[in-house]
């Protein structure tokens, strides 16, 4: 044994730059593999990051995830006159991307409640009086509307304004896992609410997932929000789409936020040679019976694609469609931002001003 150690160190003295050199190679082999697979992780990552979805798999158009600390409260602004019906949703998808379901059944309950705010303290506190208007109860109420994309009308409208009830709790709620579902609820403000320039009383909804379904759903929580309905003098109402990216970043995938209010049609179009809608949203919204019209050219724009989307706010008021790059090394920033080729054909009723009816 010691022989042999003893040629193997004669070796080395006599040939030092061999045996550097085997090393040099042994260290840069060594050093390649990992770039390699740190270079290979990186882009499996990219490719993950175009199209991933977050864990929010139990999310709402309204609702967020419940914090003590911070609240959530939503202003919404109407110019029509008569009662408010806010659409609020409960769904078993991250809201960016409705085609990642949750895997498991999401059993939950729903709560809608009349609250009011008081300045003392900074709190929403409950009705605990019946609120008139010349001796008639003001109309406050919540109806669910949808169950699991379904329309229905099997449900009655649950007063939220009565003597010794100013909530109701829709218990035995269940979102089916597996496939991308949502449950649909009316909350109605009474008119005299929305003649309002301050909102004076809220409805606060919150919806709380089973333990069970939390466990088997990791990462989902309950929802809530406090929801208003005010007076608005100037406002943009109808329906529009915009991206939600920064113009100074460059991503590999864009979300166009198509959001509005009233019933209609807008039109998304699109540089095909550069972008491509997300397929998976046309098989959710498209097809026999669907929202989402076939893909046809635009006349005098080569390359140019586009769709009509039926939209509805009393169905849902808000879509996210996600568009990613054909070419992954092009990038998209400054005055070759993505919106120069993701547009909406934006409808918009007339904007009425505060003044226009005393205008001579």
């Amino acid at each position: 044994m010691k022989g042999h150690v003893k040629n193997f160190y004669k070796r080395i003295i006599k040939y030092p730059l061999t045996i550097c050199m085997v090393v040099f190679l042994l260290l840069s082999s060594t050093a390649f593999i990992a770039y390699a697979a740190y270079n290979g992780t990186a882009n499996v990552k990219r490719v993950v990051s175009t199209q991933a979805s977050s864990n929010m798999v139990f999310s709402s158009n309204y609702m967020e995830v419940y914090s003590a600390n911070n609240l959530v409260v939503k202003n919404l602004r109407t110019m029509n006159e008569g009662n408010f019906i806010c659409s609020v949703t409960v769904c078993n998808y991250d809201q960016l991307d409705p085609t990642s379901p949750a895997r498991g059944n999401i059993d939950y309950s729903f709560k809608a409640e009349l609250v009011e705010y008081n300045p003392s303290t900074g709190t929403y506190d409950p009705v605990t009086t019946v609120q008139m208007n010349d001796n008639v109860p003001k109309t406050f109420y919540v109806k669910k509307t949808v169950e699991e994309n379904q329309q229905i009308d099997t449900d009655t409208q649950h007063n939220l304004n009565s003597a010794g009830s100013f909530a109701y709790t829709y218990t035995s709620e269940s979102l089916t896992g597996g496939t991308s579902y949502k449950d649909s609820f009316d909350i109605c403000f009474d008119a005299s609410e929305t003649m309002k320039d301050v909102p004076t009383l809220f409805i606060r909804v919150t919806s709380t997932p089973t333990e069970e379904s939390i466990q088997m759903n990791s990462g989902i929580s309950t929802l809530s929000s406090i929801i208003s309905v005010s007076q608005g003098r100037s406002v943009e109402t109808g329906w529009h789409g915009s991206l939600q990216e920064s113009s100074n970043i460059d991503y590999d995938g864009y979300n166009l936020i198509v959001e509005g209010s009233g019933a209609g049609t807008i039109d998304i179009l699109w540089d095909d040679n550069k972008f491509a809608m997300n397929p998976a949203f046309v098989t959710l919204y498209g097809g026999t019976g669907g929202i989402l019209s076939e893909e046809s050219s635009v006349s005098g724009q080569p390359y140019w694609k586009k769709r009509t989307l039926t939209v509805n706010s009393m169905i849902d008021n808000r879509y996210v469609v996600q568009f990613y790059k054909k070419n992954a090394n092009t990038t998209y920033t400054g005055n070759n931002f993505a919106s120069r080729y993701i547009l909406c054909n934006n409808y918009l009723e007339e904007i009425i001003e505060e003044d226009s009816e005393n205008a001579p």
